[in-house]
């Protein structure tokens, strides 16, 4: 089943807006927004990190 591109947009800028508030420091918060996203989006571990990576701007 597909994504849809509000769905996916929504998860990013939430995921933003944690990186800006300083919640995505620990290895624990981005283990837990790893597991958020491969539940909502329905992704494998490789695509919610390559998913996070993008929503922050960490193009690596």
């Amino acid at each position: 089943m597909a994504t849809s591109v509000i769905k996916q947009r929504t998860i990013e800028k939430f995921i933003m807006s944690e990186f800006v508030q300083g919640n995505l420091n620990t290895k624990e918060q981005v283990s837990c927004m790893l597991l958020l996203v491969q539940k909502k989006l329905g992704m494998s571990v490789e695509q919610a990190s390559d998913f996070m990576r993008n929503a922050i701007g960490i193009n690596a």
